[in-house]
């Protein structure tokens, strides 16, 4: 308290949290998607490695950050928290089923038809499944394309998956 009888900064003190079960599956899967993207980052040429190389950098220090505060409360808490049966509780199947079925089919359509084709088909499609109003889609479609040229293609110069039919 100050001398005014005010509570000082911070009012209300924060406690540490348990380790919960779900944090160690999150972990390793963010440093399991960093590793691959970090594979095939070293595969672009030299010019279009420089930010993806920071993002996946910031991405393993910050999880890096993360695995360790788990460990830390692990070592001076008792056990680990089953907090699995509450993050699944009205877990929706068949959304999940749609949107990794979509992923399957938005990765086929980038083969053949491009980035931006198959971009533009699995934001609509998705944002349709998930009952979207229709102008956010569209405004969703409109801006994310044009953030994406201006950015990797134009700022970046990534070069982005042509596909067979444009080659």
């Amino acid at each position: 308290m100050s001398r005014r009888g005010r509570a000082t900064f911070p009012a209300v003190l924060i406690q540490a949290v348990r380790m919960k079960r779900s944090d160690i599956g999150v972990t390793v899967l963010v440093y399991a998607f960093t590793l691959f993207f970090l594979y095939m980052t070293l595969e672009l040429p030299p010019d279009a490695q420089t930010y993806p190389l920071c993002l996946i950098t910031g991405l393993l220090v910050l999880n890096t950050c993360y695995l360790g505060r788990c460990l830390w409360q692990l070592r001076h808490r008792t056990g680990i928290r089953n907090d699995l049966p509450e993050l699944f509780a009205g877990f929706q199947w068949g959304q999940f089923a749609f949107i990794c079925l979509g992923c399957v089919v938005y990765m086929l359509l980038m083969h053949v038809a491009g980035f931006y084709v198959a971009s533009i088909c699995y934001l609509v499609g998705t944002l349709a499944f998930l009952r979207v109003p229709r102008w956010h889609i569209v405004l969703t479609v409109v801006v994310m394309a044009a953030l994406i040229y201006a950015v990797f293609t134009l700022f970046l110069k990534v070069p982005l998956p042509v596909g067979l039919l444009f080659k």
